[in-house]
């Protein structure tokens, strides 16, 4: 990427696994003055290359104890969808919005209270959201997570 280096990318994936960790401790790692770090963080930032900061919480304490993958195919995919997806992205229990390859399109990762909440979503998916464009909706419930990184965009 233009205007980032190998202390860059060192920074940047430092902050991916530690995104608390203080200025001082982070120029330490990198052998940077923790000005050093603040001024490549910012510029970073500028950037795009951090998109945001956020916290990674367990959704049980916020009684979402179902989380479920929305496979969504659409008749026409285009960009006039773009729109759509942002409002569906919006949605405090949607963490993740993904346009993809292969037959289903977008790809959406929500989490809920209970079964009746998922059932509401896949139902608001037609009727609130992608009308007669949607063809199909398949979910699958997530049983086991072993690794997830939620980033919040702004």
């Amino acid at each position: 990427m233009p205007g980032i280096d190998e202390k860059d990318m060192e920074i940047l994936r430092i902050l991916r696994k530690e995104g608390r960790i203080t200025l001082t401790e982070l120029g330490r790692r990198v052998n940077l003055s923790p000005a050093s770090v603040k001024n490549r963080i910012e510029k970073l930032e500028k950037l795009g290359a951090i998109k945001g900061y956020s916290a990674i919480v367990d959704p049980a304490f916020l009684n979402e104890f179902i989380q479920a993958l929305f496979e969504v195919r659409l008749s026409v995919d285009d960009r006039s969808v773009d729109g759509i997806l942002r409002r569906i992205a919006s949605l405090d229990n949607v963490c993740g919005v993904y346009r993809r390859t292969g037959e289903n399109q977008v790809l959406i990762k929500a989490h809920f209270r209970d079964i009746t909440g998922v059932k509401e979503f896949a139902g608001l998916l037609k009727r609130r959201y992608f009308g007669k464009n949607l063809e199909r909706v398949e979910v699958t419930i997530i049983l086991d997570s072993f690794k997830d990184n939620w980033v919040k965009l702004w």
